[in-house]
Parts: C-alpha cells; sequence; structure tokens
C-alpha cells in the first residue's frame, strides 16, 4: 500500500479522519478543498500537497476519495471516474438522483467503495455469517436504530452550518445515517416497499429531519423497522434480529452479539477484539480499498451498485413521507 498516490476530497472531519489513516498507511495523499480559502490550514496540519483546481489534483492521483458535503459527491464522482481513477465514494452517494444515471454508465470495469463502513464491523460479519446458516432458523423481522443529538455528535462545529443539519444538501437523519439502510440491505436483500415519517419534531432547529421512522418489506419476505434520528440524549447504534428459532441482538456501544433461543439462555456469539475503536472501521475499509488497486478481483466491501440500492430506498422513503403512504421501490 505504501506510495499509492490517493486525492481526499474534502477535509472535515471525515477528510481529516481519511486523510490521517491514508498517511498511517505509507499513502501519498493529496487534498482538494472547495473552499480554496482553508487550504493552508490543511497544509499546515498534514505533510500533503494541497489543490485549489479539482481537475488537476485527479491528474497526479491514481485514487481519488470523496469525503465532502452530500450534495457535491456526484460532481465530483463523475470528473474522477471520467478520469478512469479508482474511487472511494463516502455515504451516501448522493442526496437526489440527479446525475446517478450518468453514473451507472461510467462504474463498469471501476474499483469502487462506497463508504459504509459497518460492513467491516467484526460483530455484524459474524452476523451477516449466521444468518446464513439454516441452524439458525429462517430471518423474519428486525429493528435497528442509529442516533445522537447533533450538537453533541458534531461538536467541533456549529452543527447547525454544516451539512448534516440541512436536508437540501444531504443531512437529516434519513441520508446521513444511511448506514442502517445498507445494513438492511445488506442482510435481508432487495428492499420492494418502503413506508417512512420523516419528523422535525428535537429541539435543534436543523433543516431537515431529526426523527425518522421506516418500515421496509425486503423481497424475501423479510419486513423490518429502522429508527434513525438526530435528537436522542444518548447515542445508540443497535440491531435486533428475530429468527424463527432466535432472537439475535447488536450493540454497537457494547461490541457485542448476543443470541437467545426459547430455553431463555443468552450467549455471546462475537466480540470486538481488545483496544477496538470506531476509526478502526475506516482503516479497515480503506485497506481493502487500497488492495483492490493492485489485486481488482478483490470484490468490495460495499460496491456501487449496494450504494445505489440505499440511495433508492432513501429516496422511496422520502417520497413515502410526502404522499403519506407505502412506496414500491
Amino acid at each position: 500500500m505504501a506510495g499509492k498516490r490517493v486525492l481526499v476530497c474534502g477535509a472535515g472531519s471525515i477528510g481529516r479522519r481519511h486523510i490521517t489513516n491514508l498517511l498511517s498507511l505509507g499513502a501519498v495523499v493529496s487534498v482538494w478543498r472547495a473552499r480554496s480559502e482553508l487550504l493552508n490550514e490543511v497544509s499546515q496540519e498534514f505533510p500533503v500537497k494541497v489543490f485549489d483546481n479539482l481537475s488537476n489534483a485527479i491528474a497526479e492521483a491514481e485514487a481519488v476519495v470523496v469525503a465532502t458535503a452530500t450534495d457535491q459527491h456526484i460532481a465530483i464522482t463523475t470528473e474522477a471516474l471520467n478520469a478512469g481513477r479508482a474511487l472511494f465514494i463516502e455515504k451516501p452517494i448522493s442526496h437526489d438522483w440527479r446525475g446517478v444515471d450518468r453514473l451507472c454508465s461510467l462504474v463498469e470495469g471501476k474499483i469502487i467503495e462506497v463508504g459504509c463502513q459497518f460492513r467491516a464491523h467484526p460483530n455484524l460479519i459474524a452476523l451477516a455469517q449466521k444468518l446464513c446458516k439454516t441452524e439458525e432458523g429462517r430471518p423474519l423481522t428486525y429493528r435497528l436504530a442509529m442516533g445522537q443529538r447533533l450538537d453533541v455528535w458534531r461538536p467541533a462545529q456549529d452543527y447547525q452550518a454544516g451539512y448534516s443539519a440541512d436536508s437540501s444538501r444531504g443531512g437529516g437523519a434519513l441520508f446521513d445515517l444511511i448506514h442502517q439502510i445498507d445494513i438492511a440491505l445488506w442482510l435481508f436483500g432487495p428492499v420492494v416497499e418502503v413506508y417512512a415519517v420523516l419528523d422535525n419534531i428535537g429541539d435543534l432547529n436543523i433543516k431537515g429531519d431529526d426523527v425518522t421512522n421506516l418500515l421496509l418489506t425486503h423481497k424475501s419476505g423479510v419486513t423490518g423497522h429502522i429508527q434513525l434520528d438526530m435528537a436522542s440524549p444518548v447515542y445508540r447504534c443497535e440491531v435486533e434480529v428475530m429468527t424463527s428459532n432466535a432472537l439475535i441482538n447488536w450493540s454497537n456501544a457494547q461490541g457485542v452479539l448476543q443470541q437467545r433461543k426459547a430455553d431463555g439462555i443468552s450467549i455471546i456469539v462475537d466480540s470486538v477484539p481488545d483496544g477496538f475503536v470506531r476509526n478502526d472501521l475506516f482503516l479497515m475499509h480503506m485497506v481493502h480499498f487500497l488492495r483492490r488497486l493492485d489485486n481488482p478481483l478483490i470484490p468490495p466491501l460495499c460496491a456501487f451498485e449496494d450504494g445505489v440500492a440505499a440511495l433508492k430506498v432513501a429516496l422511496g422513503a422520502r417520497k413515502s413521507n410526502l404522499l403519506r403512504k407505502m412506496v414500491t421501490i
């Protein structure tokens, strides 16, 4: 991985995380930032080359990481793919459908990862493997939840000024926490119907949904509930799956996957290793991406098609909320 020339687009909290991780992996990192007046602080903080011209920045890189505000993703991604670069695009791939069809025509043969880092979580990998085993019974339904007050989640900035607080820029709970939709698609397959209620009922005065509830029906027949928020006083990121033989629970905060059967006995199925931290997910996903640069036959952790599928569900949810009825995906 050492010596890979990687351009990071964006230098907010996630962009800086990617810059730090790439440098630790020995990559030669460059940075483009839409707000060119802020480039000096990036070059002072990191040993990187900075650009205020996107085309020039892409020309010098072999791979591009898109970690800007969501409403900038399509334009940057399109230019990177037109230049033939490998691509790591943070979730969600966009906040609407404009330009996505064009992207779909450019991805064939390209190395692309979508930054849904929970696909690298060892507990969730263990859960995915468990659900494939017939002795665990048939999956019937699930509950997923993720959220925390946005002013706690984004303490280093004015939370109202960032894109996370503005659904027109790809923020709001539905799009910013699309991880949970991706987890549902990963574990239970394509979604065929969605019913959604997007609320703005907290006290943070953001320009988007801060409490969102989704009811999903999968092609497999599995149904489930996803709750996303930017209002919870306590961080939560949890999964509960009911199969015909067991109840399986995962808590990201505890780093433990547990199972209970009819006898009522709870057993630990999987737990994270000592010292495991959130950044390990970002680091493991980036290592996987860089390995694919040398071996394109390695499958993606989260493919472009997976990102498109999650976007379709999110857009269906937005439509369902507007129409106040179930929407077919």
